[in-house]
């Protein structure tokens, strides 16, 4: 649905001529994202009506306004990884790009704090950050995710969080554009432009800005965050080695930075792999821990290639690196730590390795000769070793219980078998893995628990592989199936996009009827209904069809509401 040449003009006059469009082939770029297929049945999501790109609080702030005034939905993003990021309701809605609001406003060492805009990604703030002997922590996506986006409006756990703790517990303050158009700066930076603290005189907003998983955009725009910031113990600088043109992401490092050491110890098998790991993170000595992802496969220079080197990849299973002694990259976990005296590092290593004896872990050479060691730190401490393309798309399954690890292991064997069923019938890429963990990080010291994520990987144009995916899915998130016992999925967007999952619809009466006081949080903030609610919850859920209590999935059939 076009917007009237009123409704274009009155939004043209507040951000120029060159910063709003309406051409259909680069708003067509919006909306090509991954996960597409799987929701929307279609390559792209609703096409949006326009797409600006604002400059200041300002702007955005007059542009909500105009999206009141004549019934306009709209959605902010920054690096636009998810399609959650990108999907609207329908298609008179309009995205906010906000790439150029991309300014490290500024680093306060003293207080340990930093204030930016929406566009600054997290590796960037580590760069800056890294200068005043300050780190803001990791990111699981990848070095691009947006500093705010993550702190202030998504969910996800970081191998840091030993060290830096959870996204939400780091916000000090932000100003935030309410969908009202109305501009509201929390905790101290209500008396005054200093984002110092969120929690000034009177009740914290910071549940309702972003609760347990965030919003998604789902009730306005953050246009600055001040976040906490943490002790960096390596060089002010450093330079990844890469051949020119090459991406970040291929950039190596010859060695550990000093001031940190990494260790990969192995251990005979996954009970005492999650009684080391429970152990060594409670320990409180850790910079940063995670099941070890020590791959080294080369990048392709495609997905078709991409496709054909998995494809003739050998069915092993990740258990059989070392029959002999027990143990394999599956049970081998990273362990980052970072010292400011050679006193205190004597200490943390005594712990890790009195730890990792009790639990008869062993270091294999493989796992901890120096080139490992480098790469093993570049992904857990920087996420540029990330590598996010996938052939087809992935489904991370809903193992987000934040329980012990003795409750992510029984889930993880459940859904392993589960996945297996799939995995026989040919509708899954099969990698052996079997009920490994793919990834499991803690959440704070373990102290709320920890986050497990198998994956299941499927080719989204085989009609076969994408029904298998969503009767996998289906299968984890129903609310009346074995997995309910594990807790309402809790990853925000990256399995809901509500008007097509039912996420909350079916999975709030479960929880004391949590989304009716979400539902009442988005009425409040949002009373004409124009902050995109794809990702985040309707002040009313619509009349969809019933069976029973259950709303059933309707993948493909809700992209005009």
């Amino acid at each position: 649905m076009k917007l009237s040449r009123e409704e274009y003009q009155a939004l043209e006059d507040i951000v120029g001529p060159e910063y709003i469009t309406q051409e259909p082939v680069i708003l067509d770029t919006y909306n090509q994202v991954w996960g597409n297929k799987f929701f929307f049945d279609e390559k792209h999501s609703v096409r949006p009506a326009a797409v600006l790109l604002p400059a200041t609080t300002e702007e955005i702030s007059a542009a909500v306004r105009v999206c009141n005034k004549y019934g306009i939905l709209f959605k902010a993003f920054s690096s636009g990884f998810e399609y959650l990021s990108l999907s609207l309701v329908h298609e008179k809605g309009i995205l906010f790009d906000l790439r150029r609001m991309n300014r490290v406003i500024e680093i306060d060492a003293r207080n340990m704090r930093a204030v930016v805009e929406p566009y600054v990604s997290v590796y960037r703030l580590q760069l800056e950050a890294a200068r005043y002997g300050l780190y803001t922590g990791r990111i699981g996506v990848g070095y691009s995710a947006g500093v705010i986006a993550t702190e202030c409006c998504h969910h996800g756990c970081q191998h840091t969080m030993v060290f830096t703790s959870g996204y939400g517990r780091n916000v000090l303050g932000c100003e935030w554009v309410l969908p009202t158009g109305e501009v509201l700066k929390l905790g101290t930076g209500e008396n005054g432009d200093d984002l110092f603290s969120a929690d000034g005189p009177g009740f914290s907003l910071r549940g309702i800005l972003r609760g347990r998983t965030g919003a998604n955009g789902g009730h306005g725009v953050i246009t600055r965050a001040s976040v906490k910031l943490y002790p960096w113990y390596g060089p002010p600088e450093w330079k990844q080695k890469k051949q020119p043109g090459e991406p970040l992401s291929f950039g190596q490092l010859d060695e550990v930075p000093d001031g940190y050491k990494v260790f990969v110890p192995t251990f005979r098998n996954l009970d005492d792999t999650l009684e080391a790991s429970e152990e060594l993170c409670r320990a409180e000595i850790l910079c940063a821990f995670g099941i070890a992802i020590l791959g080294t496969m080369p990048f392709s220079e495609g997905n078709d290639e991409e496709w054909a080197m998995m494809q003739q990849m050998p069915q092993r299973s990740v258990r059989s690196i070392d029959p002999a002694g027990g143990g394999s990259v599956a049970d081998s976990v990273v362990c980052v730590i970072g010292y400011q005296s050679p006193g205190e590092m004597e200490y943390r290593e005594k712990c890790l390795l009195a730890i990792t004896e009790k639990w008869g872990g062993r270091f294999l050479p493989q796992f901890n000769e120096p080139g490992a060691l480098a790469r093993a730190f570049i992904d857990i401490m920087w996420s540029t070793g990330v590598n996010l393309r996938a052939t087809g798309d992935f489904l991370p399954s809903s193992s987000s219980p934040d329980g012990s690890p003795a409750m992510l292991k029984k889930l993880a064997l459940q859904e392993a078998v589960v996945k297996k069923r799939y995995e026989d019938m040919g509708a899954f890429l099969g990698l052996g893995s079997g009920a490994r963990m793919v990834s499991w990080r803690p959440e704070e010291h373990l102290s709320t628990g920890a986050q497990g994520i198998s994956t299941a990987q499927y080719d989204p144009y085989d009609p076969a592989s994408l029904k298998a995916a969503r009767d996998f899915i289906n299968e984890l998130f129903d609310p009346r199936g074995k997995f309910n016992r594990y807790g309402v999925p809790s990853r925000g967007g990256c399995l809901q996009i509500e008007p097509v999952t039912h996420v909350h619809q079916n999975w709030g009466p479960l929880y004391d009827n949590y989304d009716k006081w979400l539902m009442k949080i988005k009425k409040m903030l949002d009373p004409n209904t124009v902050g995109d609610w794809t990702a985040y919850i309707p002040p009313e859920y619509p009349d969809y069809a019933r069976e029973g209590d259950y709303v059933l999935p309707s993948y493909g059939k809700q992209k005009n509401i």
